[in-house]
C-alpha cells in the first residue's frame, strides 16, 4: 500500500515538472539586445535610437520595473531585476583602417579608426565638427565616393560608410563617402587632402582626372568631357591654382552662371573656372577657353565642344598660378 502511495506522489511530481518545462519563457533583459532592422525589438521593449539598444523605455536608458522583493529589496526600482546595462552587443567588429599610422590627439582617430571604446564603433566627425564614436546605421558599407546614408544630425549624426570615411553631401552628386586624411599621402588615387570637415579635420577631394574643361566639352551632357561613367551631372572642372583637371558635380552653394561670385571652380557650371586675374577682386565664374598657343579653338568643330571667347581667340588669356607660372593649355575668356 505504501509503495503505491510513493509511486503516485512521484507521478504527480513528474507531471508538474513536465508541465512547467512546457511553459518556460526566457527572461528578456532590457539593454541586452541590439535593435534589429527598422528598430525591431522583442515584445515589451523598444529601440533607443541614440544607443541602438532595446530598452524598456526611452527615458534615457534601461529602467528597472520593480521585482519580487518589494521596495528597498531586490525588487526596488533600478535593482538587479533590471539586468546589467552594459551587455556586450551582438554587432560585428568593424576594425581599424589597415596600414594607417594613428595619431594620439583627440577623442579618437577618424583617419585610422582607432581608440573608440567598442570594436563595433566608428570614429567619425559629427555635424558639429566634433570627434565622436558612433555605431554605423546599417550593416552596409559604402566605399570611397559611393552613395551613402546619413542618420540624425548635429551631435547624434552617424552614417553607414566604411571605417575611415564619412558621409557628406558636398554637391549635386548626392551624399557620398569621403575619406578622412591628415595629408595628401593618406588619400587614395592621388587625391588632394583639401576638404574642411570641421574641427580641424580634413577630407580627401576627388582625384585629379584628365578631361576637357573647355566650356562646350566640359558638361557631362556633351559627351566630350572625358569623365568616366554615364552620370550627366558630372562635368570636367579646371583648377585655378594648378594645371589639374577633375571630374565632379557642381557644388550646392553656387548659382553657377558666368559672372557669379565663387570660391572654387565647382561653384560654377562645368566649363567655367573660378578666377580673378587681379588677385584683389572677388573671384567670379569665367569661361574656360583653349589658348591660341595650343592651336586655338577650332570653331568649325562645335559638335566636339569647341567654343571660343565672344571677342575671338585673342581674348583667351592665360591663367596665372600662385607660383607665377601659367597654365600652358587653358585660359579664361577676358571678354
Amino acid at each position: 500500500m505504501r509503495s503505491a502511495q510513493v509511486l503516485a506522489v512521484r507521478a504527480l511530481l513528474l507531471g508538474a515538472l513536465l508541465a512547467s518545462a512546457g511553459c518556460f519563457r526566457p527572461k528578456i533583459t532590457p539593454g541586452g539586445f541590439s535593435c534589429g532592422d527598422n528598430g525591431a525589438c522583442p515584445d515589451g521593449l523598444v529601440c533607443n535610437p541614440a544607443t541602438q539598444r532595446c530598452v524598456s523605455s526611452l527615458d534615457g536608458g534601461v529602467t528597472g520595473t520593480g521585482g519580487k522583493g518589494g521596495t528597498g529589496g531586490k525588487g526596488g526600482a533600478g535593482g538587479k531585476d533590471a539586468g546589467p546595462p552594459d551587455v556586450p552587443p551582438d554587432r560585428p567588429c568593424i576594425g581599424a583602417v589597415s596600414g594607417c599610422q594613428p595619431s594620439d590627439a583627440g577623442l579618437c582617430d577618424p583617419v585610422c579608426n582607432r581608440r573608440c571604446g567598442q570594436c563595433y564603433e566608428k570614429c567619425s566627425v559629427n555635424g558639429n565638427g566634433d570627434l565622436t564614436c558612433n555605431v554605423p546605421t546599417t550593416t552596409a558599407s559604402p566605399g570611397l565616393l559611393e552613395l551613402c546614408d546619413q542618420s540624425f544630425s548635429g551631435a547624434m549624426q552617424t552614417d553607414d560608410c566604411q571605417p575611415g570615411k564619412v558621409c557628406i553631401k558636398a554637391n549635386l552628386c548626392g551624399s557620398r563617402c569621403y575619406q578622412f586624411c591628415r595629408t595628401s599621402s593618406d588619400c587614395s588615387n592621388g587625391a588632394p587632402c583639401s576638404i574642411d570637415a570641421g574641427g580641424g579635420n580634413t577630407l580627401c577631394d576627388v582625384p585629379h582626372t584628365p578631361c576637357d574643361p573647355v566650356v562646350g566639352a566640359a558638361p557631362g551632357t556633351s559627351g566630350h568631357s572625358g569623365c568616366p561613367g554615364a552620370n550627366t551631372l558630372v562635368g570636367c572642372y579646371l583648377s585655378a591654382t594648378s594645371s589639374a583637371t577633375l571630374c565632379d558635380c557642381q557644388n550646392n552653394n553656387g548659382s553657377g552662371a558666368i559672372g557669379s561670385l565663387c570660391s572654387r571652380s565647382r561653384d560654377c557650371f562645368a566649363g567655367l573656372v573660378c578666377y580673378d586675374p587681379t588677385s584683389s577682386n572677388p573671384k567670379r565664374c569665367r569661361k574656360v577657353c583653349r589658348l591660341p598657343g595650343d592651336g586655338g579653338v577650332d570653331l568649325t568643330q562645335p559638335a566636339l565642344g569647341e567654343q571660343g571667347c565672344s571677342s575671338g581667340p585673342g581674348a583667351c588669356t592665360p591663367i596665372a598660378f600662385p607660383d607665377l607660372t601659367t597654365n600652358p593649355t587653358y585660359g579664361f575668356c577676358n571678354d
